[in-house]
Parts: C-alpha cells; structure tokens; sequence
C-alpha cells in the first residue's frame, strides 16, 4: 500500500516531441533564371572543342509526396537557352556556329525534410532544340535538330517569407544536360556534334502546401496570389522583309502553346501584377524576300513578360496588359535551300482579356494581344548584305491556371 502511494506521488515523465515536420507535399510551380556553361564538341574531318557562356529563364512546375521526412516526386520545366558558340575556320573544318535555343527537363526529385530546407537529387529526360551553321560568308547554311537526353543534379529548396511575396519557396541547384552527338547538314560540309550543358539556376516557387484559404463564411474572390496554369491559342503574323531596295511582305499562321504564370496584387478591387508565358509554336508562311523569290518560315518559340492591371468585378477580372514578346523562327530559300535556323526577334506587345475564377483556386482566361516588332534580326538567307526583317502579330490565346492563395 504504501509503495504504490508513494509511486502516485512521484510526477509524470516528460513526454518529448519530435520536432514536427515541415509539409513539402503537393503541387508547387514557379519560375527559374540562371547561368549556362556549354561544351561543344564538333567533327568534319578533325575535331575541335569549344566553351561557351550563357543564360537560361523558364517556367517549372512540379508534385511532392512526403512519408515522414522523405520527399519524393515529380518536376518538369521549359526555359529558353541562351547559348552560343563559335568555331574559327581551321584545316579540316569549316567556320561554324552551335547554339541551344530552348530546353525541357522532366525529373524525378527525392529529398530529405531538415526543417525549413530541403536538399535533393534528380535526374531524368532532357529535350533540347538545337542548331549549327556556317559562318561568314556564308552564315545562311545551316540546320536546327530536336535532341533527347538525361540530365541529373542536386539543389536545396528553402521556405522564406517575402515581402510582398508572403510564403515562397527559393530553390538553388545544378543541372548536367547531356546531349547525343548528332549531325548535321550545312549544305555541302557535315557536321557532328555532341554537346554537354551545366546549369546554376535559382527559382522563385508558390507551393500548394502554403495555400491560405479564406473564411467559409465569406463570399469574397479571392484574386491576389501567384498562379501557374497552361496556355494555348492561334497566332497570325505579317512578316516584312526589306533589302536590295524593295521589300515583300506574307502572312504566316498556326497554333501556340505552353505554361504560363504571374502574381497578382490587390488594392481593394483594383488588381496589379506581372505575367509571362514561354510557348512553343507552329506558326507557318511561305512568301517572297529580298533576292528569294519563295522561302518558307517557321515560327517555333515564343515568349512574353507584361505588366498587368484590372478591376475585379465578384468572379471576373477583365485586365490590360504590356510588355515584351521574344520570338524565334527558322527559313529556308526554297530555290538553294540557304537555311537560317534560328532567328530571333524582340517585340511589344499589348493586349487585353478577362479572367473567371471557376471554383476558389481555378481561373480559366480568355484574352488578345498585338505584336510588333522593336529590334528584328537580319535574314541573310542568300547574301551577307541583305536582309533586315520585321513582324507585326496578333493572338487569341485561352488558358486555365491554378491559384496558390
């Protein structure tokens, strides 16, 4: 009797708790800017290798799953590469030019929880589209290849609160791109080239796991918040090329379509925000140039970042919106086969259209927008000295996005 009082009288042992875990699960998206490192490796009758310096900005989108702290899932992203490098003519080789335009990844991520970081690996497919041509004088010869291959890396994500962002995730990591050696056709000489991609690229990221959801109670939309969806529609444009004292000018058109993201600030009603798209395109011409009587153009990149301002009105946003258009297209002289793969060009552009939040976190838009060129790039289909080109476009695009808020 006396030893079970006395054990009644003891206290309780402490429980500990293991320090609770951060969630990493769900759907998460943002956006990526970086730096590139390039190896070139190119083969005609001698080989020469080369290093180059560029940049790559994108769009990504991914799902975490987590059993206790490990995390696993899947992540996919799609960037335009800056990406060029340079071979000086030398015996057995003629001068030529590689360069990567643009890049998608899609990875398998694990990661292990250590509270408000992240570290992880991934790897998986890489699909590159790339080019090589000659250079002077004659810098028109050239062809442009889709390319598969892996890619493998580590990074850390960390949990922040920014200001004006609130809740954000901001990734840092390193990505190897690995690409097969590949040929190609520069109008008599052919080139075989193998190529190999470092990436250091930092990205801002909404994740559903911060999702803040209002009062039941309330009616309210809720407009403010980042948001990631994808994209599509059709685009019409009027190309004009000028030189050797006229110019001819034909349409091409042809869908578009990609991922599209942006953040929304709210002052009452009143809505602010930045947008941007990168896309991939089939927009198609055929027409006239400047010492070409019939060429043939492809548009197949597209990408856009504009301010945005609206009036939310219950669950419309009708809005306008601002800003800069890149653009890239590939041409071919159809009587000498003279190939330009890779022409780029900056536009404004503006436009208007309206959003709907269909349910408390999907938004479905509609909206146009007018392109028009500011810089353009020079054809040079069949002469060094001929042709400066320009563009004027308009699009229809309709998009369905997801809002972390």
């Amino acid at each position: 009797m006396s030893g079970r009082a006395f054990a009644a009288d003891l206290p309780a042992p402490a429980v500990i708790s293991p320090e609770p875990v951060v969630n990493w699960a769900g759907l998460y998206a943002g956006s990526f800017v970086g730096g590139a490192i390039g190896s070139f490796a190119t083969r005609q009758n001698v080989a020469e290798s080369r290093v180059a310096l560029g940049a790559a900005t994108g769009a990504l989108v991914g799902y975490n799953w987590q059993n206790g702290a490990l995390v696993y899932g899947l992540d996919g992203d799609i960037g335009s590469n800056y990406l060029t490098r340079k071979f000086g003519a030398a015996a057995g080789v003629v001068a030529n030019e590689a360069e990567s335009i643009y890049a998608m990844h899609a990875r398998a991520r694990v990661g292990y929880d250590v509270g408000g970081f992240m570290p992880f690996v991934a790897g998986g497919l890489a699909y590159d589209k790339t080019d090589q041509f000659q250079r002077a004088p004659l810098d028109f010869d050239g062809e442009a290849r889709n390319r598969a291959g892996w890619t493998l890396g580590a990074g850390v994500d960390a949990k922040v609160n920014l200001p004006l962002l609130g809740p954000s995730v901001v990734r840092a990591e390193y990505l190897y791109e690995g690409l097969p050696a590949t040929s190609y056709d520069l109008k008599g000489p052919s080139l075989r080239t193998d190529m190999s991609i470092h990436y250091a690229r930092v990205a801002l990221i909404s994740t559903m796991s911060e999702v803040r959801h209002g009062s039941p109670e309330t009616d309210t939309t809720d407009w403010a918040g980042n948001y990631v969806g994808a994209i599509g529609g059709g685009a019409r444009q009027a190309v004009s090329t000028h030189g050797l004292g006229v110019a001819d000018t034909f349409s091409a058109g042809g869908p578009i379509g990609g991922v599209y993201s942006g953040y929304n600030w709210m002052h009452g009603d009143s809505m602010l925000g930045v947008d941007g798209a990168t896309m991939l395109a089939d927009v198609v011409g055929h027409g006239a140039q400047p010492g070409a009587a019939s060429t043939d153009y492809w548009n197949f990149l597209e990408s856009d970042f504009r301010g945005r301002a609206g009036y939310a009105v219950g669950r419309f946003l009708p809005f306008v919106a601002a800003g800069l258009d890149f653009g890239s297209s590939q041409q071919v002289d159809n009587a000498t086969q003279n190939t330009k793969a890779n022409l780029p060009v900056l536009a404004g552009t503006f436009g208007a259209g309206v959003d709907y939040m269909a349910t408390d976190l999907i938004a479905i838009r509609a909206e146009y927008l007018h392109a028009r060129s500011l810089i353009g790039e020079s054809t040079h289909l069949d002469s060094d000295v001929c042709c400066g080109q320009t563009r004027t476009g308009n699009s229809v695009r309709l998009g369905a996005a997801y809002f972390f808020h």
